[in-house]
């Protein structure tokens, strides 16, 4: 009976498996330790204050792409451009937000602005459309009746700033324009609504919905 010979050591096939398993130790450390409050955020961090821009309002009749010059986007003068600035002397809410292959964020821009009404007087809170035909925003805005600012980020320069790939994409800044929070996808009143109050009380949300009691429907923001 002849002795089987032994298959040769394939030095390249163990180099590969090695590798592999790098990639993915590498990748499940990556996944693990990023917060998931700062997914689709680019040049802003969690504590980081908010990276200027000023863009048209949707109604309004300016035309134009967004100015995110730091040394210029504050200053950018007319009663028809949206600046982030403008908003840092309280605790502020941004949502970014667009159509196309986005089925449900039409709904989640309601429930944005169901709850900045509710909490206006408290906090402020802006709409910011990425790349949608202007009028179509428009449309939106009659058919729905939002009561928040809507500015149109045209070129997508804002979006690009803050790295935003998910629809809608929420961010919350304590007073300063300082990055708190940041939420990617669906909400509802009630979630987003204790997330508000959180910002505007300074607390954890979960502390927050322990020591404060539920506010009543209607109850002014």
């Amino acid at each position: 009976m002849k002795e089987r010979k032994k298959k040769p050591f394939n030095y390249m096939t163990v180099v590969g498996i090695v590798f592999l398993i790098v990639v993915l130790i590498a990748l499940f450390n990556m996944l693990r330790t990023t917060d998931s409050g700062t997914v689709g955020i680019g040049e802003v961090g969690i504590g980081d204050r908010a990276a200027p821009f000023a863009v048209p309002l949707v109604m309004s009749d300016l035309e134009g792409d967004a100015n995110v010059d730091p040394d210029q986007a504050c200053s950018v003068a007319g009663k028809d451009v949206l600046r982030i600035c403008d908003y840092f002397d309280r605790p502020l809410v941004v949502s970014f937000w667009f159509t196309k292959g986005a089925a449900s964020c039409i709904d989640q821009q309601d429930v944005f602005d169901e709850v900045a009404v509710k909490y206006r007087r408290r906090a402020g809170f802006i709409s910011i459309n990425v790349r949608d035909e202007r009028d179509r925003v428009r449309e939106l805005v009659d058919e729905h009746g939002w009561e928040t600012p809507v500015g149109h980020d045209r070129d997508g320069a804002v979006s690009n700033l803050y790295k935003v790939g998910g629809c809608p994409t929420f961010l919350f800044f304590r007073k300063g324009g300082v990055l708190e929070r940041a939420e990617i996808g669906d909400t509802t009143p009630d979630r987003l609504g204790a997330q508000v109050r959180s910002l505007i009380n300074g607390q954890p949300q979960a502390a927050q919905q322990k020591t404060e009691p539920q506010e009543k429907p209607g109850a002014g923001g």
